[in-house]
């Protein structure tokens, strides 16, 4: 994006918003990522300047910036700034001789406090987002120690997890203004994006900026492993280009003969589950449409109004979200909505294990690294007993009162109906995928025993997303 665009972008903001919430967007920069629970937490913790006088930013100021376009969102209720953007606005908070370094350091500090719990967190998705912000705030507190943990995470990832490094290179490159000493790091992490991409001769050219130091470099006590010259100058893989077409055959040119291709092409081979790479939620989840009603059909023939529909209720329905709750918690659902008198956003609901396998898959197999993501069969979700909603916090104490429990900031966004008279659903789930397979897979049958196991994850990554043949 360019400078000028977005210094036009935030000079809108500030005439619609005021200078109150530029302030707090200014403040909620430094962080890698944001949640509303943190811009909350940002919003309550910096009311005064760094001399104690008062900015009376207004509590509208979270809601109002999360859907302003200064930030994306790239996950469930996960916001990320444009890092020129995130610059523009640091530097106009530095800038400031109510705020300073002083303030910079004082947001560090208390991003360090916040993402404690979550660096203790049984759940390696959760510890890794909450790395990332660590380096963010050690950056601006102690840039040794920052430097030092992105150079071991990127040689560890060079090493062991490639995938990882340009996630890892692209938190360097975020952070190259308070890392700027460290400049062997930032040119490290510059190539191993390149290298990453498969760019081998721009990596090379990054590389080479550091050869004099050998084939290892060192920042912060760290070790940085160099791609030898045969990583860089390894083959691409042999490619084809049309040369001519004519009367329904094409010729295509490829190295090392020709071959010839009849038409019509077959018909291209159905996606299937493992297929679906996207970092959207939404879009990933709305791929297995077909799959998700057969396996709801299924499910409902094998326990009759286990599912019940709330999309009558007031309610409007983020992505390829589906309207199902058990009766119980519709019920409480509809007591909370009816007291509050205004319209429930409602993100997530009912999953099929079909969703909650492509969720599952993203945060292992993508860049994009969605921070929280149940296995299939553990999330509640599942269970038809869960939401992830908008506006959390004005909803809280109204779900509550009627049986529903919040997560707590880990998943700020995600409730569970805890009321009475519900029963679990979701070995049900997985025993009508597990007879929808055997219907249509007579020579490859699994164990129809509702059990979440690994034979059953693979044939469900197998499984075509627009739904199976047969039904019944």
């Amino acid at each position: 994006m360019k400078t000028d665009t977005i210094q036009r972008q935030i000079k809108s903001f500030k005439k619609r918003f005021g200078e109150a919430h530029l302030l707090l967007a200014c403040h909620a920069a430094l962080p890698l990522a944001i949640t509303p629970d943190l811009l909350y937490c940002i919003w309550a913790n910096f009311q005064q300047d760094v001399k104690g006088r008062g900015i009376d930013i207004p509590w509208v100021a979270v809601t109002d910036l999360l859907f302003s376009g200064l930030w994306e969102e790239v996950g469930l209720e996960i916001y990320e700034m444009d890092a020129t953007i995130r610059e523009m606005l640091l530097n106009y908070l530095k800038d400031n001789h109510n705020f300073g370094e002083q303030r910079i350091k004082e947001l560090s500090e208390f991003l360090l406090v916040y993402i404690q719990p979550q660096l203790e967190s049984d759940d390696p998705d959760i510890q890794e987002f909450a790395k990332a912000q660590r380096w963010t705030a050690q950056a601006y507190l102690r840039p040794k120690a920052s430097a030092k943990g992105l150079g071991l995470a990127l040689s560890r990832a060079y090493q062991h997890d490639r995938d990882d490094l340009i996630r890892i290179a692209a938190v360097v490159e975020t952070l190259a203004e308070p890392l700027s000493k460290f400049k062997k790091l930032l040119i490290y992490g510059r190539g191993m994006t390149r290298f990453a991409r498969g760019d081998l001769k721009g990596a090379k050219a990054e590389f080479d900026k550091i050869r004099r130091w050998g084939n290892q470099a060192h920042v912060a006590g760290v070790r940085l492993l160099l791609p030898n010259n045969q990583e860089l100058t390894r083959e691409k893989p042999k490619s084809f280009r049309v040369y001519w077409v004519t009367s329904g055959i094409v010729i295509l040119v490829l190295v090392g003969g020709v071959n010839w291709v009849q038409s019509p092409p077959p018909d291209p081979p159905s996606i299937k589950v493992k297929d679906i790479t996207t970092c959207s939620l939404s879009k990933g989840m709305a791929e297995v449409h077909g799959l998700d009603q057969q396996l709801i059909d299924r499910l409902n023939i094998l326990r009759p109004n286990s599912l019940v529909s709330f999309d009558d209720l007031n309610v409007e329905m983020d992505g390829a979200t589906w309207p199902y709750l058990q009766a119980p918690a519709k019920q409480a659902l509809q007591q909370a909505i009816d007291e509050r008198g205004i319209r429930l956003v409602v993100a997530s609901a009912y999953r099929t294990i079909a969703q909650q396998l492509v969720l599952w898959n993203l945060p292992r197999d993508e860049l994009c690294r969605i921070p929280i993501a149940a296995r299939p069969s553990r999330s509640n979700h599942q269970s038809g007993l869960a939401l992830d909603i908008r506006d959390y916090q004005g909803w809280r104490p109204f779900l509550e009162k009627y049986g529903w429990r919040w997560l707590g900031p880990t998943d700020a966004p995600h409730f569970d109906y805890v009321g009475s008279n519900t029963i679990d659903i979701r070995a049900n789930s997985i025993l009508a995928f597990q007879q929808l397979w055997n219907l249509n897979n007579p020579t490859d049958r699994i164990e129809e025993n509702g059990s979440y196991d690994a034979e059953t994850e693979q044939r469900l990554n197998n499984s075509p997303v627009d739904g199976f043949p047969k039904e019944s």
